[in-house]
């Protein structure tokens, strides 16, 4: 399990914040109630500004958008990594030492 990262802020999960999450997954209301383990009714009327989601539910919105952050940083990695690896004809590449881009960080 990805563990959030020191700097990371907790978002404060309401209907702006759940709608972006899920468009940012590519998710429906449906797929994010069946990983929620709600009913999807639940989904639009927390995105329709109706209802709230209770804590339960924004452990695991805190826990996706962890991940999802995660995934983000890998595939951005990918790319600086093929780069060092075409330059320096080395076979392997930890992540860790891959330079860090700032505008990577502000965006």
């Amino acid at each position: 399990m990805s563990k959030p990262k020191e700097n990371q802020i907790n978002l404060v999960w309401n209907k702006e914040t759940v709608r972006v999450l899920r468009r940012r997954l590519g998710w429906s209301q449906s797929d994010l109630a069946r990983r929620l383990h709600c009913p999807s009714h639940f989904i639009e009327e927390i995105e329709s500004g109706q209802s709230l989601p209770t804590d339960q539910y924004c452990q695991i919105l805190e826990l996706i958008s962890h991940q999802a952050e995660e995934c983000c940083d890998q595939v951005q990695n990918t790319a600086r990594a093929e780069k060092i690896l075409d330059q320096d004809s080395l076979g392997q590449i930890h992540s860790d030492s891959l330079p860090i881009d700032e505008k990577d960080i502000l965006s």
